[in-house]
């Protein structure tokens, strides 16, 4: 039997790649045998056994299979490649019931060698060399087929994007939202004919249907004229179910009028009623229809009475419509949502200049600069300075970096999400997070700006009003002190006025004007207007002379002998009288190396009804 301990065998650095020609010897301790064991049995029998752990895990979902994780500076990732040049790499999912050909999602990467319409997946010459792609594979049994494939967002109030050629902003050509799928970045429609249409199929169709009208009308007018002048006959009514006119159409007679369907002319002219039950439509570029004097049931005016309707027609850039549930008319913009009630708000038209997108419900300042056609540029408001809080107005739909987009200055603003923004009847504030609005106003030494007040703070149909004014007092205790910042008034959080006792309170205390003299000194001057707290250093004889007295003011002066030895001590004259001071004398000898306080108190605003409190060792 050889001698040689385990720990002297020689080390193999890796497992043979054959993992069955790398035996362990192992006991099993239920039947007490002694055997050995293959690499590739010892693997096969952990993974069939256990869940899968790559890396320092922190927790499992519920029923995991294998679980990889990894800290990285900037990403982590699992890589998968299939190291044949013509196949493909695929990370397949299979239904219970699935096979190699029915019920399965495929997501792969083909090699630069794959041949389109392989064998080897289901989507035939879809994908060419170097391609990636996602399918769905279904099954053949009717009623069981499956196969959908599921792309979107299950939060609210989000979108599917779809880019192309890049990944920035400026990539995405369409969105997916809840109310439908958006062009975005000028993008158009284009048609398997390789026509494109980037404006509203409306327009196309009205513009179709005036050109077949104006080629059918040039084939009647030959015979409309030949009837116009021998078929109709001047009666009282007269009724008709076409008429197609060259010239004039003139009921100036009393008692006459005309009824009916379609008119087609160059000119028609009424001295009496016109009206119109549906649509007065010019459909081409310059079929301007002009109203000089229209008449209402009592009063006779220049004024247009608009069609009030209680659902929302779809946005026209340059439509007015007059809306039955805002009672005003709407002005339709050329950004998607942005759609003010004219009466109701005022707005202007701004730029996003800052580099970066401004998100919906933001609030902005301007930044100083404007556009070649005068828009302002705007940048995000805050509360934690006067010049940020400088606030001018509510951003309802986001402006992209680059963009134009919409300022509603003051007034009503509706139709948004406003859930986030609080109670009904609360007032907002800007908040110290800048672009964000909050209903507790900022405290301590931030700038407190209302900002609006909600009307209404639901999902979609949200609505506050604008009113923008500085509020520093606002969210302050009682008594706190305003002062002026940067050209705007500021409130304390921290000192105040106790005007029921009549106190002033500073937690920190008050801070004093402060002088010293320097060296030595034989006489000061002290000023009731200027000095608070004065210190002067003294070598000799050394006199005070007081000045600018002030009723109610009050100075404090330090005097420190800096002398030694015999002969140190020095004859102070305070420079009050004799009775007005705690020494009852207009002078005190103080010693070397010795400080006195003596504390001015002017009464009355004169020398002689100033005290001196005098204090020495």
């Amino acid at each position: 039997m050889s001698t040689i301990k385990i720990s002297q065998l020689p080390q193999f650095p890796v497992i043979n790649s054959n993992t069955a020609n790398t035996l362990f010897v192992g006991v099993d301790i239920p039947s007490a045998q002694t055997f050995s064991f293959s690499a590739h049995t010892l693997a096969k029998g952990l993974f069939l056994n256990e869940t899968l752990i790559v890396g320092n895990n922190i927790s499992l979902l519920p029923n995991t299979s294998a679980q990889f994780s990894l800290a990285g500076e900037s990403y982590v990732q699992t890589n998968f490649v299939n190291l044949n040049g013509g196949g493909t790499a695929d990370h397949v999912i299979t239904a219970n019931n699935g096979t190699d050909s029915t019920y399965f999602l495929d997501m792969g990467y083909a090699n630069p060698g794959y041949q389109p319409g392989s064998e080897f997946n289901n989507i035939g010459n879809a994908v060419a060399p170097l391609d990636g792609y996602l399918y769905v594979q279904g099954g053949t049994t009717p009623g069981v087929l499956g196969g959908n494939l599921i792309v979107g967002t299950t939060t609210s109030n989000t979108e599917t994007r779809f880019v192309a050629g890049g990944g920035s902003s400026s990539n995405v050509i369409a969105k997916m939202t809840s109310v439908g799928f958006k062009l975005v970045n000028n993008n158009q429609l284009y048609f398997s004919d390789g026509t494109s249409q980037n404006t509203a199929a409306a327009s196309n169709a009205y513009s179709q249907a005036a050109f077949l009208t104006a080629n059918s009308a040039a084939s009647f007018a030959n015979g409309a004229f030949t009837k116009a002048n021998t078929a109709v006959q001047n009666t009282a009514t007269i009724t008709l179910q076409t008429l197609i006119l060259t010239g004039n159409l003139t009921a100036n007679s009393p008692n006459q009028t005309i009824s009916v369907d379609r008119i087609s002319s160059n000119s028609a002219s009424f001295s009496k009623d016109v009206i119109v039950i549906g649509n007065l439509t010019a459909n081409t570029v310059l079929g301007n229809v002009f109203f000089s004097n229209i008449t209402t049931g009592l009063s006779q005016a220049n004024a247009i009475q608009w069609f009030t309707q209680t659902n929302s027609p779809a946005q026209a850039s340059g439509q007015v419509w007059y809306s039955a549930n805002t009672i005003s008319l709407i002005q339709d913009t050329d950004v998607a949502g942005d759609r003010p009630a004219i009466s109701k708000v005022l707005f202007e038209r701004v730029y996003n200049g800052t580099g970066s997108a401004i998100p919906a419900n933001s609030w902005v300042r301007l930044a100083g600069a404007v556009t070649s056609n005068s828009a302002p540029y705007i940048q995000l408001a805050d509360a934690t300075s006067a010049a940020n809080s400088q606030v001018e107005g509510f951003i309802k739909v986001g402006i992209a970096a680059g963009a134009y987009g919409f300022l509603y200055t003051r007034g009503i603003v509706s139709d948004f999400d406003a859930s986030s923004f609080g109670n009904n009847g609360q007032l907002l504030f800007l908040s110290t997070t800048p672009g964000l609005g909050t209903n507790v106003a900022p405290t301590g030494a931030n700038s407190v700006v209302s900002i609006a007040k909600i009307l209404s703070n639901g999902s979609s149909n949200g609505k506050i009003q604008v009113s923008i004014a500085n509020q520093q007092a606002y969210g302050k205790p009682n008594g706190a002190i305003l002062f002026a910042n940067n050209n705007l008034i500021q409130a304390s959080n921290t000192a105040f006025i106790d005007e029921a006792n009549a106190t002033f309170y500073v937690p920190n205390g008050l801070l004093y004007n402060t002088r010293t003299y320097p060296g030595s000194q034989t006489a000061v001057t002290l000023s009731f207007t200027t000095d608070t707290w004065v210190r002067a250093n003294i070598a000799a004889n050394f006199a005070v002379t007081l000045s600018n007295f002030k009723a109610g003011s009050d100075i404090v002066l330090f005097i420190t002998n800096t002398s030694t030895g015999g002969g140190s001590a020095h004859t102070i004259t305070h420079g009050c009288s004799a009775l007005n001071s705690s020494v009852g004398a207009t002078t005190f000898t103080l010693g070397g190396l010795t400080t006195a306080r003596i504390k001015y108190y002017s009464f009355d605003g004169d020398l002689a009804n100033t005290y001196a409190s005098i204090s020495y060792s």
